[in-house]
């Protein structure tokens, strides 16, 4: 794996971090020199992931749904980096129903994990950010476009999901704080599992990749090269931005 940014000495904490594009984004800061602190709900699969780092990594067993979880999230990367630089707000939740029967339950959890916690976890660590002049990069999705189809609950919590990047990006700016966002469209992880199982892995892979225009599925790697960009020095003017990353899906 090349390593295309330097994060040499830098502290990083990325939620959902135990696979897909959290673990991606998280092998690709500590390839780069980072210290990573690793989120998820797996311990399991974290220690697995973390005995493959090199600059001792940190692993934090923790489920977003615990209201508390974004301050002692912070309470234990602050007590372990003394600082941080980059936050990474990968972990979500997504519950595909359609509008008609989307329970009040669902709706809530989804915003929740998706919105509340990601605004609570970027203001946990805001002192500490302002202090080194660091930047977030918040995982969003072309869903937020309307693109999602029978994820309303998603969609609406990736579309806050990106106005709270605008707006902590021009409200933390003079603090030196850049706040960034990826919206990936089709990528081939775990998250797709259920729908396979459901609807059919093969019919499900060659109808939705008629959308592409670049013909294929994304990779986690794609997603996480693009947030680490945003996340190191190569982005320094860039600052209040949602990228999309999905082979042209929503170039329209």
């Amino acid at each position: 794996m090349a390593t295309r940014f330097d994060f040499t000495g830098r502290r990083a904490v990325v939620t959902g971090a135990s696979r897909g594009i959290g673990e991606a984004i998280a092998r690709r800061l500590d390839a780069g020199g980072a210290r990573v602190a690793l989120v998820a709900r797996s311990a399991d699969r974290l220690h697995t992931i973390a005995a493959g780092l090199a600059n001792d990594p940190l692993v934090i067993v923790a489920d977003l749904a615990d209201p508390d979880a974004p301050q002692r999230i912070a309470d234990e990367v602050l007590a372990a980096f003394e600082g941080i630089d980059i936050v990474v707000n990968n972990a979500a939740v997504e519950r595909n129903q359609p509008a008609h029967r989307a329970s009040g339950d669902a709706i809530d959890e989804t915003l929740f994990v998706n919105l509340r916690q990601p605004f609570l976890l970027c203001a946990a660590f805001a002192k500490p950010l302002f202090a080194s002049r660091g930047a977030i990069v918040n995982i969003s999705s072309t869903a937020a476009t309307g693109a999602g189809g029978t994820q309303g609950a998603y969609a609406a919590s990736k579309g806050g999901l990106n106005t709270l990047t605008k707006n902590l990006a021009n409200e933390w700016a003079d603090k030196g704080v850049r706040v960034n966002g990826v919206a990936p469209g089709l990528v081939d992880t775990e998250m797709w599992d259920s729908t396979f199982e459901q609807l059919g892995e093969d019919a499900v892979r060659s109808s939705f990749v008629k959308r592409v225009p670049m013909q294929r599925w994304g990779t986690a790697e794609e997603i996480a090269d693009v947030a680490c960009f945003l996340a190191s020095d190569a982005a320094s003017y860039v600052t209040g931005q949602t990228i999309k990353v999905d082979g042209g899906m929503t170039n329209n």
